[in-house]
């Protein structure tokens, strides 16, 4: 008797899905092989920061992803003896340090891409500005280069890896916070 195949959610899959391409598709758009499309796809290999960031212009044109199902676990027998209500209090208060950490590094790159935002605002007026009548007249082509280079760079927004870490960060906070509220029903009393 044959098996049904389970159809992947990975990222890759999702990616293959929407745009209908074959793994081999896929593989020769991104530069890898399709063996590693396939064990990307199956969960037998982790997405790469190289892999990932070829995989981003597609991703950024997904829907959004399905909600995943709420999966109710099966009630313990009778008779079974109430959990250990400082070990699930303990591992709590773990998730709400953790959950908090990752919180504030999430905050520092947002900040970053708002201080970002603010100076790409102001750089068609500050690029219009006029340098300060301090800097020589020899100086003054070399120093406006440098300048409109200077105010580009502060204007430039995150790279697309800090976008993804703040995206992943805020993925581990959620659950964290879940896992943390799940422990809270589960403490006796």
């Amino acid at each position: 008797m044959s098996r049904r195949a389970v159809p992947s959610t990975s990222l890759v899959a999702r990616v293959r899905a929407w745009f209908g391409l074959r793994q081999e598709q896929l593989a020769l758009y991104l530069g890898v092989s399709p063996a590693l499309v396939r064990a990307l796809e199956t969960g037998r290999r982790s997405l790469t920061a190289d892999v990932l960031q070829a995989l981003l212009p597609l991703v950024a044109h997904l829907p959004a992803a399905p909600p995943v199902p709420e999966v109710e676990a099966a009630p313990l027998p009778p008779g079974t003896l109430a959990p250990d209500a400082g070990a699930l209090d303990f591992r709590r208060r773990v998730c709400l340090q953790q959950a908090a950490r990752l919180r504030a590094q999430a905050a520092q790159l947002a900040q970053q891409a708002r201080r970002a935002e603010r100076w790409a605002q102001a750089l068609p007026a500050l690029l219009g500005a006029p340098d300060s009548p301090n800097i020589a007249a020899d100086n003054a082509t070399a120093r406006a280069a440098w300048r409109a280079d200077w105010l580009h760079r502060q204007a430039r927004p995150l790279p697309a890896e800090a976008t993804t870490r703040w995206h992943l960060l805020r993925a581990r906070v959620i659950a964290l916070e879940a896992e943390a509220a799940a422990l809270a029903l589960a403490l006796p009393g």
